[in-house]
């Protein structure tokens, strides 16, 4: 009897407790810690909170994504508008250019490191639901975070991040990466520190880099202190395509931040051992439809919808010394020095 009125008063606190919280955050939505957009029964979208204010950075607080996108949470989204993917086709494009053996710079970008995770008229490989979707293009990202906006009028503006938003939220305003300021291998999937063996190629044995994603929530270790996963490494993420940043780019159709699966796969770099702490630098195309194995995205939600955001410019520069690409070209403390 004792263990049933126990169990009783467990639910009725834990509904208290869910009740207050609730109420706290019912007058300013900005207050949450987190939102949870639900796409159907099974999918859900979670958005944590990211504060600027906490390292003194004139910006608002704004929520990114938790993951990049999955692949099950794609699919939703194809499914309810009617729509399809299939990579064959960049598949057999990729192949006829191999067989006619001539690059062409005006050649949209396609890449395919592993076949069997592409998808077939309209679905992913089994097993694949939690790894995150790419072979997307900037076009297909922009329409499905406007399907989550349609979905969800209320939630506010939710869209591809700013540069100065995925950065914010990748390093704070003087983290060295994501989890903090020293480089640790395991905690992003990367090819960051896998040396590429001529010996090993030549001899048709297999290559230890990886050759496809992962789960998104694999590398708990690499989260940033909001709890936002896969920052770096997995795939690259596009980011607003009319971002003011990326005026320097010349005729620049997509661009995208935080590294793929493949980023690290240097060949006459013997000191490839580490990441460069603070990178803002990761790609971009001179098209938008490019489809590669290792960029997806992942999306920002403003409940305060302030457009105003999308048209400002980078508020850090490069000569700044918590911004520098490069720690070894500034004279930092010690404690900001990354890990030899």
């Amino acid at each position: 009897m004792k263990s049933i009125i126990w169990c009783h008063m467990n639910r009725f606190l834990t509904l208290c407790v869910t009740l207050i919280a609730s109420a706290s955050y019912a007058d300013d939505p900005t207050e949450r810690p987190m939102i949870e957009l639900r796409l159907d029964a099974k999918q859900t979208l979670i958005f944590r909170r990211v504060s600027p204010s906490v390292h003194e950075i004139d910006y608002p607080d704004f929520y990114v994504l938790e993951t990049e996108v999955t692949n099950a949470q794609f699919k939703v989204y194809l499914d309810e508008t009617r729509k399809t993917k299939d990579d064959t086709g960049v598949l057999q494009i990729i192949k006829q250019r191999e067989e006619r053996g001539v690059l062409s710079t005006g050649d949209i970008p396609y890449s395919i490191e592993d076949t069997s995770t592409i998808w077939h008229d309209g679905k992913f490989p089994s097993g694949l639901g939690d790894h995150p979707v790419a072979l997307i293009t900037l076009p297909d990202a922009v329409a499905f975070a406007d399907w989550v906006a349609t979905s969800h009028p209320n939630a506010g503006l939710v869209r591809l991040p700013t540069w100065n938003e995925w950065m914010i939220a990748a390093y704070g305003k003087t983290r060295h990466y994501p989890w903090g300021d020293e480089w640790k291998p395991d905690s992003a999937h990367t090819s960051h520190g896998f040396k590429y063996d001529f010996d090993t190629v030549m001899d048709n044995e297999p290559d230890q880099r990886p050759i496809r994603t992962e789960p998104v929530k694999s590398r708990p270790k690499g989260c940033s202190p909001e709890g936002v996963f896969g920052l770096l490494g997995n795939v690259s993420e596009y980011i607003l395509g009319d971002d003011p940043t990326n005026a320097a780019y010349f005729n620049l159709g997509s661009r995208w931040m935080g590294g793929g699966f493949t980023d690290g796969q240097a060949v006459f770099d013997e000191d490839n051992d580490r990441l460069s702490p603070r990178t803002d630098y990761w790609g971009y195309s001179h098209h938008a439809t490019i489809r590669k194995d290792d960029l997806g995205f992942r999306l920002v939600l403003d409940p305060s919808r302030d457009d105003s955001l999308l048209k400002r410019q980078r508020i850090f520069q490069q000569n700044n010394r918590a911004w520098m690409i490069d720690d070894d070209r500034v004279d930092l403390p010690p404690t900001q020095k990354a890990e030899p």
